[in-house]
């Protein structure tokens, strides 16, 4: 027994005929004539008794008649409770993250986000700062999470998710290593090692350097946040991070690195951006919200 097949008999029903029953239902009346014939086969009992060019319910029929109501008004119950997710399945947000989120709390807002949402699908292109803004422009993606919103502020519809503060992370051996706080001024004649490239940690140890009046000597290294901190632990430079970055590495690789915190005021600012007067959809609206919320409940 099947859902066409009740249809196809409460049209019948309402109808009286069959060929106005089939174009109720926008099917051929040899369909109609399939449907109720399975449905009587399949239930052991003629549901219609057919006189001439009338039809009318049998006794049998008028009792079906109940069951197949209540089932079609359950099923179409049913559809109208889940309208609300078709919208939901026939998309894929995309979405723009810099390649520090990780370290963020990524993983677990789009864990807990797909616990409430799971009908809605994300995709991630995980890019440098000044390539996801590039991207948010070409419309590639209409929603981002970035550190730097430059001169782009009257472009974007930005809103501060937390403020990250920078420290130094030198060797458990560095002549450093009795300081609990340091100057930035202090450290001019140390040599220090960077991420080089399009990284999101270079462009942040940039703009350190570029609001002060001298610039370290500096290594350049093309490689990942972990390589960069073990040559630190071998006491071959010290390095700027944000403070959340530099702890779980040192928590989670057990590595042989002391932090020390700023006297100067340096921070990362991380944002949930969108381009201004370009509409959202609604998932991308309902994601936003629930992001906005979820790094909210974080720092509180």
């Amino acid at each position: 027994m099947t859902f066409e097949q009740l249809r196809s008999f409460l049209a019948v029903v309402k109808n009286n005929h069959f060929t106005l029953a089939s174009q109720q239902l926008f099917i051929s009346q040899s369909s109609i004539s399939k449907h109720i014939k399975a449905l009587e086969k399949e239930i052991g009992i003629e549901l219609f008794k057919r006189e001439h060019r009338t039809i009318t319910l049998t006794p049998a029929g008028q009792e079906f008649l109940e069951f197949a109501k209540q089932s079609v008004d359950s099923y179409d119950k049913m559809q109208r409770g889940l309208e609300k997710y078709k919208s939901q399945e026939s998309e894929i947000i995309t979405i723009g993250v810099i390649d520090t989120m990780i370290e963020y709390g990524l993983a677990a807002l789009i864990g807990d986000f797909h616990k409430e949402y799971q009908n809605i699908q994300i995709e991630l292109i995980e890019r440098s700062n000044n390539s996801i803004l590039e991207y948010l422009s070409l419309s590639k993606f209409n929603l981002a999470f970035v550190n730097n919103i430059g001169t782009n502020s009257k472009l974007l519809d930005s809103c501060a998710l937390f403020h990250d503060n920078l420290v130094m992370v030198t060797s458990e051996n560095h002549r450093f290593l009795e300081n609990k706080t340091i100057a930035l001024s202090k450290t001019s004649k140390e040599k220090y090692i960077s991420l080089s490239g399009d990284s999101t940690l270079h462009n942040i140890f940039l703009s350190v350097w570029g609001n002060l009046n001298f610039f370290p000597e500096v290594s350049y290294i093309d490689s990942q946040t972990k390589t960069l901190l073990a040559l630190v632990s071998e006491d071959m430079g010290i390095t700027l991070l944000p403070d959340t970055i530099a702890m779980s590495y040192k928590n989670n690789i057990n590595s042989h690195i002391k932090i020390i915190n700023l006297f100067d005021n340096f921070y990362a600012t991380t944002y949930l951006v969108n381009i201004k007067n370009k509409k959202l959809s609604k998932n991308e609206t309902i994601f936003k919200d629930f992001a906005l919320k979820w790094f909210d409940k974080q720092i509180s």
